[in-house]
C-alpha cells in the first residue's frame, strides 16, 4: 500500500541521474536506466531463489505472537524495539489494522521471546512470590532478602508488590533463589 503523501514516481525520478532504477521507473528507457532496472530485477530474483525474498505476508501470525507476548508481560513497544519495527507499525499490527507486512518484518517479530522483557516491564508477581516465600521458609528474614536483592537503604525492607513486579526484580529474585537450590 503506497502512502498518500509520497509524490508520484515520475516526480521522484525526474531529477535522478541516468543509470538508476528510479529514473527507469519514472519513464526513462535509455540503455543505462534499462541496465539498472535489469540488474535490480536479477538480484531480486536471485534473492528469492535463495529464500531471501521480502514479499508481503499476512500479519496474522505476527499479531498472534505479539498478543501472546503481551499476556506474558512483554509490551508491544518492547517487541517493536527488539524487532527493530516502529512503535506505530507494531501498534497497527497488534490492533489488526495492518493486515500485511514484509516477510522479514514478520520473521523479526516472531524471533522475539518473553526473555526479551525490558527491566521496567511489569509481569505477574506470583512466580516471584513463590520463590520469595520459599526463601522465607528457609529462614531468611525480609530485611536480609532486601539487602541481598540490592537495597542500600539504611534499614533495608523487602518492598515487592503482590500482583505485579518489574522484570528486573523478578530476575534478581530468580538469581538469588537459584543460588540456594
Amino acid at each position: 500500500m503506497r502512502p498518500a503523501t509520497l509524490p508520484p514516481v515520475e516526480l521522484l525520478g525526474a531529477n535522478k541521474p541516468h543509470g538508476t532504477r528510479l529514473r527507469y521507473m519514472a519513464g526513462c528507457r535509455c540503455l543505462p536506466c534499462r541496465a539498472a532496472n535489469s540488474n535490480y530485477e536479477t538480484m531480486r530474483a536471485a534473492r528469492r531463489r535463495m529464500g531471501l525474498g521480502n514479499g508481503l505476508v499476512s500479519a496474522r501470525r505476527a499479531r498472534r505472537h505479539v498478543l501472546q507476548l503481551s499476556r506474558a508481560g512483554v509490551g508491544y513497544k518492547t517487541v517493536a524495539a527488539v524487532a527493530r519495527v516502529s512503535n506505530s507499525v507494531m501498534f497497527k499490527i497488534r490492533q489488526g489494522i495492518r493486515e500485511q507486512i514484509r516477510a522479514l518484518t514478520e520473521k523479526r517479530i516472531l524471533e522475539v521471546t518473553s526473555n526479551d522483557v525490558r527491566g521496567s516491564a511489569l509481569i505477574p508477581a506470583k512466580p516471584t512470590w513463590n520463590k520469595l516465600n520459599w526463601l522465607l521458609e528457609e529462614g531468611f528474614t525480609r530485611t536480609e532478602l532486601a539487602r541481598r536483592l540490592g537495597s542500600n537503604a539504611k534499614v533495608p525492607a523487602l518492598q515487592v508488590k503482590k500482583d505485579v513486579v518489574t522484570a528486573t526484580t523478578a530476575k534478581k529474585v530468580e538469581a538469588l533463589w537459584r543460588s540456594f537450590q
